[in-house]
């Protein structure tokens, strides 16, 4: 076993994405949950993890390789068998019973990458698979259950490797989907990881576009990666982003029961039915300065335009996404950003709906959720409140131009 100031061992890379071990040493708590470095960060630091354990396997190169966790699939919702072995490495005691002994599972709301892959935006789609991404880390719980020691679960790097899949099955859509390739900070952002040897190394998002060229990995039965380079001037869309209403309502908090505000449209009411039924734009709602004291534990289905008692679900056509507190806006993680968490929603079916109503007023619900207890709804127990700040919708326009 290496000792805990190896930059190769166990400890020393789970503290890399977060740790509350001080002092801190170098490029500990690195993780980046900003949705401009999330996919290209942990693409990094999945690199770097998996030529260690080759490595430490003895130089077994063409014999191991990093899997993934597939949650998206329907017969994958489950934490994988080998995991739940506690008879083997992989079995963590510090997650949630139900997840370890194989009565609990993740809800399909819970993981649903649809409504971001609607999106053109990096930034924006980024930012809505971070929901997702953030619903299994509070779904599996335990250690996982917060950035300070979520990399210390074997899970983690394998629900990783589906969250870096994702990236490329995102871009694999065509429709212009583009990385940041005019955005300075992604290009020449740097950060640290160590090799094998030990040795510390650098990387920036221009080095990891392309995984099967510049990586050499693959996934398998996936369509090709598509092809992008820094160092070439393509013309892609921009995205023109535009806050078309700030909703003036007071900050409210998230708890064990449903919670129901209305949003008066107003004058821009009659602005709404040309942009969502538009090819060219993006209408999202945005939440921010999201808050909680410590992790909640669970997560907040947000349904936009569901009638007043209605039985919901993530099947229900008002479901856009769920507020899952994971790193950002959580004040116990105080080595996060301290504005608070930002969520982004795509809204177009929702919104539609609610327009074709007549109504000049838009509900917007956030219905508590657990993970599933032998394929049944669990009964959510939040271990914080969660606040909410503001409230906006924002228009994005793809608009031709180099980036």
């Amino acid at each position: 076993m290496l000792p805990a100031s190896d930059p190769r061992s166990w400890s020393y890379q789970a503290a890399i994405h977060g740790t509350v071990t001080t002092p801190v040493l170098t490029a500990w708590n690195t993780c980046q949950h900003n949705a401009l470095f999330f996919w290209s960060w942990h693409r990094m630091y999945l690199y770097w993890f998996e030529r260690i354990v080759r490595k430490m396997a003895g130089d077994c190169e063409p014999c191991w390789t990093l899997p993934y966790w597939d949650w998206t699939s329907p017969t994958q919702r489950h934490l994988p068998a080998p995991f739940r072995d506690s008879a083997t490495e992989l079995f963590h005691a510090a997650r949630k019973t139900a997840m370890n002994n194989g009565t609990g599972s993740l809800s399909a709301g819970a993981v649903d990458v649809a409504p971001a892959f609607t999106l053109v935006n990096f930034v924006s789609a980024s930012s809505a698979v971070s929901g997702p991404h953030g619903s299994v880390h509070i779904g599996v719980g335990g250690d996982m259950g917060s950035v300070p020691t979520a990399a210390v679960d074997p899970i983690f790097y394998l629900h990783h490797s589906n969250v870096d899949r994702l990236w490329n099955l995102w871009i694999a859509q065509g429709g212009r989907r583009s990385n940041p390739l005019g955005d300075t900070s992604w290009r020449t952002q740097k950060f640290t990881f160590f090799d094998e040897k030990a040795i510390e190394i650098q990387m920036t998002g221009c080095q990891v576009l392309r995984a099967a060229e510049q990586l050499d990995y693959v996934y398998e039965r996936e369509p090709d990666q598509v092809r992008q380079y820094c160092e070439r001037r393509i013309r892609w869309p921009f995205i023109e982003v535009v806050v078309l209403m700030k909703f003036p309502i007071p900050p409210f908090e998230l708890k064990e029961k449903p919670v129901s505000i209305d949003l008066a449209l107003g004058d821009v009411r009659r602005r709404l039915t040309p942009l969502v039924q538009s090819e060219s734009e993006s209408v999202l709602l945005v939440l921010e300065e999201v808050e909680a004291d410590r992790p909640p534990g669970i997560i907040w289905e947000v349904h936009v335009g569901a009638a007043r008692g209605a039985s919901l679900q993530a099947e229900s056509p008002s479901f856009v996404g769920n507020v899952a507190m994971f790193g950002e806006g959580i004040k116990s993680e105080g080595h996060h950003e301290p504005a608070g968490a930002r969520f982004v929603f795509p809204i177009r079916a929702a919104l539609l709906k609610q327009l074709a109503s007549g109504s000049a007023r838009v509900s917007l619900t956030f219905v508590p959720r657990d993970i599933l207890i032998d394929g049944k709804p669990g009964t959510p127990k939040p271990e914080a409140s969660v606040r909410v700040g503001r409230v906006s919708l924002v228009v994005e326009t793809r608009k031709e131009g180099a980036t």
